[in-house]
């Protein structure tokens, strides 16, 4: 039985914050000395109340002036520092993370069926829009400490309202995380499949425009997002009031912080300077706790989409090897084959087969027998459960895809090509292919001569949606591509399901080629009619093995048994 990989969580999100490390590090240096010329202003402020109003020293004035000058200059300076520095790191992560994300976001949908690769990357744009916005106020609050220190040297009475001020406001972060965060979670659960929802209105618009059923889609996809929009505004409602609240009760303790010092001060406690210092300090020892506050939304969303990137990079991970295999014979061995999608049942059960090397299998069944599972089990897009899918003795999930791709050829039931040319699509994306290569897949597929007769023939630009092809010549390019280099091993799903009489020609060409070639061939057939090359057939029902063996004996049997339950039928009829 195959098991995901402990490690896996380690490729992408472990890893890219140990990388992070050390430049958030340097961003947090310079965030303290930002913080320490920010204590410049009270010290002015401090100094020409107390000395220059003294002494009425105009040289002291200059010279505290000259100097305050020169630290904002450097505050200037470090400020845009710590930004380029955050800058980069957001950058980085675009560059490094972004496509290792979607990498795992296609072996996810391959996996699951589930096309969740631009809710992926949009999560990854929140965890970077959190970064880049909210680490510079993160940063700033183990500082505060620092001005609670000043305000306390300044006079104990101050420093201990400073406390008790930033004791209230991370009270009321704690507070309207406990108030928001479930509201808050289910809303990003809402809102998540509500954009799920329309990407897939999108695809189907077709439908939608001609069966006129754009209006009552909008309205029913508007009550279901709705759902979403009252938990965020229940969110917001009680952040609003948390803030509010925070909000006033810091003002209050700035008053009380100037009162107390005017009080002190009328005591001779306390000097005119020491009271100005105090009030600024105080008011920037509580400005990042409650911008974290102010923050929180923000906050709860980069954790949310953290936690599912996370949960992403836990669940995808082949057990890949470095190691280079050679070019497979073509030798397939199916044992005891169990394939479940999530926590659903079993869709495959015990199923078991083998072929040597130049063997066609014909796979046939009802609907939901589970014949599109097993082809994709065979290519390694499944993670067995039990049992084992093995070409020339190497396990098929684990081997590399990488390595194990140019070996394989693949035609999915649905087909699509990729945005860039037709050459592109049927030389597999390379960015190295010879022409001579790709036409001499396209005349295995006999799609040569259609694909000349397009605007551009081989250049033809294709973009995902439009209509430049149709399914049948998109099913045919996507033939030419499963045969593209010298694949030993080619999986055809439902081939011939969009194709019409050319195109039925062209697959029993492509066929016969590839048993003369000696490829070992397996091909998913709903209609046995196509079946014509094939060595053997296995027939699949409820994800069990009915009937496996020799053509000629099982489509007898096929149809004997399909002729015993049509008149079954008529019989219960009548």
């Amino acid at each position: 039985m195959n098991s995901t990989p402990p490690s896996a969580p380690q490729t992408l999100l472990a890893s890219a914050l140990l990388s992070m490390k050390r430049a958030m590090g340097f961003a947090l240096l310079f965030s303290f000395a930002i913080n320490m010329l920010s204590l410049l202003m009270p010290i002015y402020s401090l100094q020409v109340f107390d000395r220059v109003f003294a002494t009425r020293s105009v040289d002291t004035l200059i010279a505290l002036t000259a100097v305050v000058l020169v630290g904002y200059m450097f505050y200037g300076l470090l400020f845009a520092v710590r930004a380029a520095v955050i800058a980069r790191v957001v950058e980085w992560m675009e560059r490094t993370v972004a496509p290792k994300l979607l990498r795992l976001s296609i072996i996810f949908a391959a996996e699951t069926g589930q096309a969740l690769a631009g809710q992926h990357q949009r999560d990854l744009l929140t965890v970077k829009n959190f970064i880049s916005g909210a680490a510079p106020t993160l940063m700033d609050v183990p500082w505060s400490l620092i001005f609670l220190l000043v305000i306390y040297m300044i006079n104990p009475l101050l420093g201990f309202l400073g406390v008790l001020g930033i004791i209230i406001l991370a009270t009321s972060a704690l507070i309207n995380e406990y108030a928001t965060r479930k509201a808050l979670l289910r809303a990003s659960e809402k809102n998540v499949e509500s954009a799920l929802v329309a990407d897939a209105l999108g695809r189907h618009s077709e439908a939608i425009q001609a069966m006129g059923m754009g209006t009552d889609i909008v309205d029913r996809w508007q009550e279901d997002a709705a759902r979403g929009l009252a938990l965020q505004d229940i969110a917001q409602q009680r952040s609003a009031i948390v803030t509010g609240i925070s909000r006033s009760l810091r003002m209050l303790l700035q008053m009380a912080v100037v009162g107390i010092g005017a009080y002190l001060a009328l005591q001779n406690e306390l000097t005119a300077g020491g009271l100005v210092a105090s009030s600024i300090l105080v008011a920037r020892a509580m400005a990042p706790f409650e911008g974290t506050i102010q923050l929180w939304r923000q906050f709860t969303g980069a954790r949310d989409a953290y936690h599912r990137l996370h949960l992403l990079a836990t669940h995808v991970g082949h057990a890949q090897g470095d190691t280079a295999l050679p070019p497979p014979a073509g030798q397939l061995l199916v044992e005891n084959l169990y394939v479940a999608i999530g926590k659903a049942a079993p869709i495959l059960r015990g199923v078991t087969l083998q072929l040597n090397p130049g063997e066609s299998l014909g796979v046939i069944g009802p609907s939901a027998a589970g014949k599109s599972t097993l082809a994709k089990a065979l290519v390694g897009l499944y993670n067995p459960q039990h049992g084992t899918v093995r070409l020339d003795g190497a396990d098929m999930y684990s081997w590399s895809r990488e390595d194990a791709g140019p070996h394989i050829g693949y035609l999915p039931q649905q087909v699509e090509l990729f945005a860039g040319t037709i050459k592109q699509n049927i030389g597999r994306m390379r960015p190295d292919i010879r022409d001579e290569d790709v036409i001499a897949a396209a005349q295995r597929a006999g799609v040569h001569q259609m694909v000349l007769q397009l605007p551009k023939g081989y250049d033809t630009e294709y973009k995902p949606g439009n209509t430049v092809l149709s399914p049948g010549q998109r099913q045919r390019i996507g033939l030419a591509r499963a045969l593209f280099g010298n694949p030993r091993f080619i999986v055809l799903d439902e081939p011939n399901s969009n194709l019409d009489g050319d195109g039925e020609r062209a697959l029993m060409m492509a066929l016969q080629y590839m048993k003369e070639a000696h490829i070992t061939t397996v091909v998913v057939a709903h209609r046995p009619s196509i079946l014509g090359t094939v060595d053997k057939v296995l027939m699949l029902r409820g994800g069990m093995v009915e009937i496996l063996g020799t053509r000629d004996d099982v489509l007898q049997r096929y149809s004997a048994s399909g002729v015993r339950r049509l008149q079954d039928a008529q019989g219960d009829q009548a």
